[in-house]
């Protein structure tokens, strides 16, 4: 009876592992997929010339593509050199853990 007991409370044990996994892998990807979008933006950003047509189509593909926010802020440097602040708000969520985190990245395009 005793090993009955123990083989049920590691598979259990196990399935939650495999479910926790599952969701830090779900998460990681949604991360991923966020940072090679942000990198474009960065890139289309840099070829547009920092133009504000560019800009506003990003910003409207970010809301579209379910991110939170895209913020793009054009600037110009001491020696008068075009530069932008380009910064993503996404969800991190881990719902089996009941986490729900907004995360950014940000980078500059030259």
């Amino acid at each position: 009876m005793k090993g009955a007991v123990e083989t049920m409370m590691g598979m259990i044990m196990i399935a939650f592992m495999a479910v926790l996994s599952t969701a830090y892998i779900i998460a990681s990807l949604n991360t991923q997929k966020a940072q090679n979008y942000h990198s474009t933006v960065v890139a289309e950003v840099e070829a547009g010339d920092f133009s504000e047509t560019i800009i506003q189509s990003c910003k409207k593909k970010a809301l579209e593509n379910g991110y939170k926010d895209l913020a793009i802020e054009p600037l110009i440097s001491i020696k008068n050199e075009k530069y932008a602040k380009v910064t993503l708000t996404y969800d991190y969520t881990l719902p089996v853990l009941n986490l729900f985190l907004k995360h950014q990245i940000a980078g500059y395009a030259r």
